[in-house]
């Protein structure tokens, strides 16, 4: 017996629930479909044109966070697939602490299980009895289960050894080879392809270690024929990993740096989501939300998707029913969209309790005295010394914890001049220049 769906307040305006989810869209997913990718046409083509006719390939992607890079690389393994390629859905990520041995195993257990998910007869064959061996011994649970040790999988479990076999980097590269060599030998299959993420996450120290990783693990890991990576993150944590060595920068491809979705191409975006989100499929969906409430947004989170998504998350439905029914010939739905006033006073309440909930006094201090000064502003850290009195060692602490709370962003550096800052589009609707 199925079971129906609770209704929800979205019903009103025929979705079956919010359309501004920000979760990364995957195939084979009944609500976040692929389907629902819209735009990066030429930057999806540039990727994958690139991928044919080399034996391996190193590709970088860049941008703000938010601006839609995962998603954008989930459309090209997509397509690689259909390509003949292999690839899943699996990033592999860089993390704090790693070091050759670890990063190569996490990378040797992500091929070994791309190739199980993409052709599951090839267990029995010799060099994946090797991988899975290798593989295994990397993972051993003491107790609890879920982990994968190389940074993939379901759960992080208690008494999981975090140490990759010392000879990994001894046989490793060998039955990475044997690996790519078997799927290559078939005639079907074109190479694998995988997903490194995570820079965007890292410190700055953790970054130079990762330059360091791929520089250890350039000729064994990236070289190999038949691997085809891309490496994600923000535009200044790429280039700082990619450009550290001449080494590394001379084997991957310039950077592809992913521009913000224009204003047209994100109303695009949402009214293909309206659209697959019809509750009654006979009848077309009403926007929940006036299209010059999306656009006021849309300049506050200067190309933060993810984040103009979680506004619209986050406030449309408080707002949901609160205006006098209209009747409208134009609208399915007795209940009119949700309007910026009140859209930006039920968020600015809303982000100013977080702000105080989550921040320190220490560090909400400096954010209202920026917001005071002008919410708009594009500084320095030398501007903020003077704005907040502090030294440069006391403003750069304040602005890491901002930045990791999601209140400031970096720039992207241009050349040698000092990082810019700004403030997010949360802190600017907590400063009321929303509305």
């Amino acid at each position: 017996m199925s079971i129906p769906a609770l209704p929800t307040v979205w019903n009103v305006y025929n979705l079956r629930g919010s359309p501004f989810f920000q979760d990364t869209l995957v195939q084979n997913h009944d609500h976040r479909l692929l389907d629902l990718f819209v735009g990066r046409q030429a930057e999806l083509d540039s990727l994958r044109r690139y991928l044919h006719g080399r034996d391996g390939t190193r590709q970088a992607l860049g941008g703000v966070s938010g601006v839609g890079k995962t998603t954008l690389v989930q459309m090209l393994k997509v397509q690689a697939v259909a390509d003949h390629y292999f690839a899943t859905e699996t990033l592999v990520p860089f993390m704090t602490g790693d070091t050759p041995e670890t990063f190569f195993g996490r990378v040797l257990g992500a091929v070994y299980e791309t190739i199980l998910a993409n052709r599951p007869m090839s267990g029995g064959n010799p060099a994946m009895q090797a991988a899975q061996q290798m593989v295994r011994a990397a993972r051993l649970p003491t107790g609890g289960g879920g982990l994968s040790l190389f940074g993939f999988g379901s759960s992080f479990a208690k008494g999981v050894t975090l140490t990759a076999p010392k000879d990994i980097l001894i046989d490793g590269p060998r039955v990475l080879r044997d690996l790519l060599t078997m799927i290559r030998e078939t005639g079907e299959v074109r190479g694998l392809l995988l997903h490194l993420n995570n820079l965007e996450n890292l410190t700055t120290g953790d970054l130079a270690v990762a330059a360091d990783v791929l520089l250890s693990l350039r000729d064994s890991l990236l070289m190999q024929e038949g691997l085809h990576v891309i490496l994600v993150g923000t535009t200044d944590a790429v280039n700082d990993v990619v450009n550290k060595y001449p080494q590394i920068r001379n084997v991957f491809r310039t950077p592809v740096h992913l521009q913000p979705l224009d204003l047209p191409e994100v109303h695009e975006l949402l009214r293909v989501r309206y659209h697959h989100w019809r509750l009654d499929r006979k009848r077309a969906a009403s926007p929940p939300v006036e299209p010059a409430a999306i656009d006021r947004l849309f300049e506050a989170f200067q190309g933060d998707l993810r984040g103009l998504l979680k506004a619209l998350d986050d406030g449309a439905e408080e707002c949901i029913g609160l205006r006098h029914p209209i009747a409208s010939a134009a609208s399915p739905s007795s209940v009119p969209p949700v309007a910026l006033a009140e859209l930006a006073e039920a968020l600015q309440a809303r982000y100013y309790a977080l702000m105080h909930s989550k921040l320190a006094e220490p560090r909400v201090g400096p954010l209202e005295q920026w917001l005071r000064h002008d919410p708009a502003a594009v500084v320095t850290q030398k501007e903020l010394m003077s704005l907040w009195s502090l030294s440069q060692g006391g403003v750069s602490q304040v602005l890491s914890d901002l930045v990791g709370a999601g209140y400031v962003f970096a720039h992207p550096r241009k050349g040698k001049g000092a990082i810019q800052y700004g403030l997010s589009g949360k802190s600017r609707l907590i400063g009321g220049i929303v509305g």
